[in-house]
């Protein structure tokens, strides 16, 4: 055997090494890349989707029906000819029982919850 032909053969498979090491990081890089742009994809129509809702809410403040219902609401205000009803609760009327101002033993509200007594 000739010992150059063995030099000859290492170089070769650290080119090709090398070459394949080069190649796998290329491809990685471009793996990542390809991640990054599908994520920021996603997040350029999640914006667009945005726009468009603020755009939508934008026409909504806008309108007439809207001034005109935060009118009746912050404002008090009605239309002319428009009566108001205005719905108060009534105050609650406050039941004091007797039993209530006597402070009882937890056994003696049972022994009253079961015989009544």
């Amino acid at each position: 055997m000739k010992r150059g032909n063995s030099w000859v053969k290492y170089f070769w498979l650290a080119i090709v090494l090398y070459m394949l090491f080069t190649v796998g990081k290329l491809a990685y890089r471009n793996y990542q890349f390809n991640m990054e742009e599908t994520k920021l994809r996603q997040d350029i129509a999640t914006l667009q989707n945005d726009i468009q809702n603020l755009q939508n809410q934008i026409v909504y403040f806008q309108s007439d029906s809207y001034k005109e219902k935060m009118a009746r609401a912050k404002l008090n205000l009605q239309k002319e000819g428009e009566k108001v009803l205005v719905i108060t609760p009534e105050p609650k009327a406050e039941i004091v029982q007797e039993e209530s101002k006597q402070k009882f033993s937890n056994p003696e509200k049972w022994w009253q919850y079961f015989f009544g007594a």
